[in-house]
């Protein structure tokens, strides 16, 4: 989901209103706060390269998609909450229930399946956006 924590791309087709860009920079703020993840990290969340990430990465993936309302608490990402997030990018519902069918999968961590979500959903759809 990258904050995709998941921080995934701000550039992106999709407009995002007032709001939604408000709360994106306040959320990614207070992750980067609480993570400690890079500038450098952070970058690479938004422009999709999702190689030789680290723990900090992963912990803002998690802090990002709790903020957002796309993970519980317990660390379960919620998959209906993808799907209408999804619903924004998608052709049509079949291809919304085939990638979140696929991406979200839970992982040894929280923070595993957080990011490991998010990378797959940018994978499939590079316009998703968390907010």
């Amino acid at each position: 989901l990258l904050c995709l924590a998941l921080v995934a791309a701000v550039a992106t087709a999709q407009t995002l209103t007032d709001e939604q860009k408000a709360n994106w920079k306040k959320w990614s703020d207070e992750c980067r706060e609480e993570t400690g993840v890079s500038p450098e990290g952070i970058n690479q969340l938004r422009t999709n390269h999702f190689d030789n990430v680290d723990d900090k990465i992963k912990a803002q993936s998690l802090c990002f998609g709790r903020k957002s309302g796309l993970i519980n608490e317990a660390g379960d990402v919620l998959a209906d909450q993808i799907k209408i997030k999804l619903k924004r990018v998608a052709v049509d519902d079949e291809e919304v229930d085939k990638i979140a069918n696929k991406c979200v999968v839970k992982k040894d961590t929280p923070e595993e399946t957080a990011f490991e979500t998010f990378k797959c959903l940018r994978e499939q759809k590079p316009k998703f956006t968390p907010v």
